[in-house]
C-alpha cells in the first residue's frame, strides 16, 4: 500500500497544533522510520495514516484513494501502540486470534497462523496464559503478533520495542521486518533511537515540532 499525506496539519482542542503542513509519500512495501523528540508530533503521523484521527487540513491517501470516509477497521491497517493494549479477558492465544474474526479466514489458517506468530516471538509457551500473568516484554510482544496475525498492508509500529531487554529487541526486530518483506507490507516505525532507525528504514524521516525537518 501506498501512503500519502499531502500538506497534512492537526491541531487539537486548545490549539495545540501536533502537526504542520506535512507531505509525505510511503511508497508500497517500504520501511519509513521516523525520529523525533517526545510531543513532536510522530504518533500523530501515525494516528492520521490508521484514521483514529482526522486532519484539520490536507488529505490522507491510500493507493490514491482518499479515506477520510473510511473507518480504521476498512483501511487494511495494523497499529502497534507504545503501551501494550490486550484484552484483559482474552487469553494470549486469543487476542493473538482476535483480529482474523473479521476476515475471512478459516479456523485452521487462523490456527496456523497464531502458532506461527507465536513461535516466532517466542511465546508459544503462553497461549493459554491471560495478560494479567505476562512481563511487559511479554505483553508487548503478544499486542506485535496481534498485528503480523493479519497480514496488514501497512503496518505502524510506535516504539514497538520498548520494553524488550537488547537481546531480545534484535530477534524482533528480525522477525517483523522479515514477515513485512515477505508480503511487500508498508511499514512506518516510531523510535526514539537513531542506531534502530538505520537498521530498519529504508528512508528515516525527522520530525521537529510538528514538521518533517
Amino acid at each position: 500500500m501506498e501512503i500519502r499525506f499531502a500538506n497534512v496539519s492537526k491541531v487539537y482542542a486548545g490549539g495545540v497544533r501536533a502537526l504542520e503542513s506535512i507531505s509525505l509519500i510511503v511508497s508500497t512495501g517500504e520501511f519509513v522510520a521516523i525520529v523525533g523528540p517526545s510531543g513532536c508530533g510522530k504518533t500523530t503521523l501515525l494516528r492520521l495514516a490508521a484514521g483514529l484521527e482526522e486532519p484539520t487540513s490536507g488529505d490522507v491517501r491510500h493507493d490514491e484513494r482518499l479515506v477520510t470516509d473510511i473507518p480504521p477497521e476498512a483501511r487494511g491497517v495494523a497499529m502497534a501502540f507504545q503501551v501494550p493494549a490486550l484484552y484483559p479477558h482474552l487469553t494470549v492465544g486469543e487476542n493473538l486470534a482476535f483480529p482474523l474474526r473479521f476476515h475471512t479466514v478459516s479456523a485452521e489458517e487462523a490456527t496456523r497462523r497464531v502458532h506461527d506468530i507465536a513461535l516466532s516471538l517466542d511465546i508459544a509457551e503462553k497461549l493459554q496464559r491471560m495478560p494479567h500473568e505476562l512481563s511487559g516484554g511479554q505483553r508487548q510482544r503478544v499486542a506485535l503478533g496481534r498485528c503480523l496475525v493479519r497480514q496488514p498492508r501497512l503496518l505502524l509500529l510506535d516504539e514497538p520495542l520498548g520494553q524488550l531487554d537488547v537481546p531480545l529487541r534484535a530477534t524482533v526486530r528480525e522477525v517483523i521486518v522479515r514477515m513485512c518483506r515477505e508480503r511487500a507490507t508498508t511499514v512506518l516505525w516510531v523510535t526514539h533511537d537513531p542506531a534502530e532507525a538505520a537498521v530498519v528504514g529504508d528512508r528515516v524521516i525527522e520530525i521537529q515540532g510538528g514538521r518533517l525537518m
